[in-house]
């Protein structure tokens, strides 16, 4: 039987919250290429490092660092995008059958804020 990750699991809320978390460090340090991908990449990568690194961040939902307008409007945009693309998922009792699945759906959902 192969792997099923229920739009519940907690690998979903948890590549969620590693997307926001990384893309906002990333945006910090100035590093804007291709963040969605790039910050599932770093997370998938290295998740002992990531968790590391978390336990020093402020909350997801938080601006921590970002400070220039275009950081905090691309930011919150996100945080919108993950918000809708959580409730689609609820509802349409979305299942995933691997990690890189889960990976691909979200670089698709969230391709387009800008």
């Amino acid at each position: 039987m192969g792997l099923k990750i229920k739009w519940n699991d907690d690998r979903v809320r948890g590549a969620t919250t590693a997307i926001l978390l990384i893309v906002r460090d990333r945006l910090h340090r100035g590093k804007t290429d291709d963040l969605i991908r790039t910050a599932l990449a770093e997370y998938r990568d290295d998740p002992a490092a990531y968790k590391a690194k978390k336990v020093t961040w402020a909350e997801a939902r938080e601006l921590g660092p970002l400070t220039k307008p275009q950081q905090i409007e691309y930011y919150t945009r996100l945080i919108s995008a993950i918000d809708r693309v959580v409730k689609k998922m609820e509802q349409a009792k979305r299942q995933f059958n691997s990690l890189l699945e889960l990976d691909n759906a979200l670089i698709a959902y969230l391709k387009d804020v800008r």
